[in-house]
């Protein structure tokens, strides 16, 4: 293997991470931003390089660029400095930490490690309530995180289950940098407000203990504890403590309903809440033999684990839950264009089976519409019998075809050649009737000739209207021609996972000796409608 340029590194990455946007930043602050994580009330979440690690497996980060209602004042800025000075110092596993973060800067944004996992409000949705060994290690390591943050004299203010990662050590609090409004909670976060704070109360350890107690109850039961309804009927059940712990866990149920009281001052302490929970677990394990720290009170109210027995429980009931395995890509540092994402080359690493990963990783930019005015002029030489064979290019074959490409009929996804279809249509694309489908505007189209097989060049020239898959988001001019510029690359990675598109294609002018197979895609447009 040849050496690699000291202007590129080596970093692990999702498979699936997503494209970024045209707006979105090509860094932020040091970091090198390589595509999105996700997105939410209080801001965007990259996937970005730490180009200062001297080790692969700790360069990518996540970078969150704050962009909350709740800063939109500029009084806001000097408190957000100082609770993320606060959560910096959080010496928990639990909860996701700054490593460095600028609270100045427009917008504020924090660096976080990167960590893989599943939400737990997608888990217990597609699985139901948990276990009681692992919702007792829920229960543990929430109520640890959240003493953490109150030690450094942080409140979360908004707990809730999408705002908690499962993965193989355990639950990670997230979302920890601004504390969501009662006014933004109010709406799908009414379940998990205490009283006092949908009332407008400030967010306090008392409320978070409310919050803990919600969370754990959703998790065991697979219900809203406070039951469906309107905001203002889940509030008002809440504020009578008519809630509902049928089928949790007998030994969870005086602690959970407790930390539920409608009065703050009814509520345990989290001193309190591990204590309980920590009893219940060694009595579940008591005939095992196998649990609790010898000499624990029996009643647990007072108990206290420390972090070994801690970290014992989420070794012993998560161990199963693991993220996908992240994938190996070189990352050149050199050649940056604004907003766009730095050049990738895949590292093979020896092995076919991980080249097959690596294409999951997808398109790395971002969509533009569009759609063709153009397609009788550019699919007029597409109806000879046999003017898209993958025989040798004749003479008369034309440069220009408008052509479906069907991700699901290649054989060869990867490293092709690349089954397209020629198309046409009679009638003009209809604009502005709201954007249809990639299979809706796939079967506008008519086959107009025989598939044919082609080769894409890596650098060829791409204007996407909608492959890229950035949501909501279309990129074409008047005519309805695509003008978001990619590379063949990106391409070729969108015909690995993407669905169908209709695209107007340029080959290379045959050199007249002769050459036999596929013929080679210089310049690809997407075409498309509004």
């Amino acid at each position: 293997m040849s050496p690699r340029s000291p202007r590129e590194i080596s970093v692990l990455v999702p498979p699936d991470l997503a494209p970024l946007y045209p707006d979105d930043p090509s860094r932020i602050g040091p970091y090198l931003v390589l595509g999105r994580l996700g997105q939410g009330g209080s801001g965007t979440v990259y996937a970005a390089v730490d180009t200062a690690s001297p080790s692969a497996d700790d360069r990518l980060v996540a970078v969150k660029v704050l962009t909350s209602p709740e800063l939109d004042s500029a009084d806001a800025y000097p408190a957000l400095g100082r609770r993320l000075r606060a959560l910096s110092g959080v010496g928990s596993g639990r909860v996701v930490v700054p490593l460095a973060f600028d609270s100045d800067a427009n917008p504020p944004w924090l660096a976080m490690p990167y960590t893989a996992g599943e939400r737990l409000s997608h888990f217990v949705t597609k699985r139901g309530g948990l276990g009681t060994g692992k919702l007792i290690a829920l229960a543990t390591g929430l109520a640890e995180g959240l003493s953490a943050l109150h030690a450094r004299g942080v409140a979360h203010g908004s707990l809730r289950p999408s705002e908690i990662l499962l993965e193989s050590s355990g639950p990670h609090i997230m979302e920890c940098a601004v504390v969501a409004s009662p006014e933004r909670m109010r709406g799908a976060g009414a379940t998990w407000l205490s009283p006092e704070r949908f009332r407008g109360g400030a967010a306090t350890p008392a409320a978070d203990v409310f919050a803990w107690g919600a969370v754990v109850a959703f998790a065991g039961t697979g219900r809203l504890p406070f039951g469906p309804g309107e905001p203002e009927e889940i509030a008002e059940r809440a504020a009578r403590g008519a809630f509902d712990l049928t089928g949790l866990a007998r030994g969870l149920q005086p602690v959970v309903g407790r930390s539920l009281d409608p009065d703050p001052d009814g509520r345990p302490s989290l001193r309190e809440v591990i204590g309980a929970v920590i009893a219940v677990w060694q009595a579940q394990n008591a005939v095992e033999g196998g649990g609790g720290a010898a000499g624990s009170p029996a009643g647990g109210a007072s108990a206290v684990p420390d972090r070994d027995e801690l970290a014992r429980i989420m070794e012993r009931e998560w161990h199963a839950v693991e993220p996908p395995a992240r994938v190996p890509e070189v990352i050149r540092l050199e050649g940056r264009m604004a907003n766009r994402r730095p050049a990738r080359v895949v590292f093979l690493a020896g092995s076919a089976a991980l080249a097959l990963a690596l294409v999951g990783g997808g398109v790395w930019g971002v969509s533009r519409l569009v759609g063709s005015d153009q397609g009788d002029a550019l699919a007029s030489g597409a109806s000879g019998e046999g003017s898209a064979s993958p025989s040798p290019v004749a003479e008369q074959d034309p440069l220009t075809l408008v052509v479906r490409f069907d991700p699901a009929e290649q054989e060869s996804p990867e490293s092709g050649p690349w089954v397209y279809t020629p198309v046409d249509r009679e009638d003009e694309p209809v604009r502005g009737r709201g954007i249809p489908s990639h299979t809706a505007w796939a079967e506008q189209w008519d086959v107009a000739g025989e598939p044919g097989e082609a080769v894409i060049a890596p650098d060829a020239e791409v204007l996407c209207a909608k492959f890229c898959a950035a949501p909501e988001h279309l990129f074409i001019d008047e005519e309805g021609r695509g003008t978001w510029e990619l590379t063949g690359s990106d391409f070729v990675d969108y015909l690995s996972w993407g669905p169908v598109v209709i695209v107007e294609v340029t080959f290379a002018e045959a050199d007249g000796e002769g050459d036999e197979g596929p013929r080679e895609i210089v310049q690809v447009t997407e075409l498309f409608t509004d």
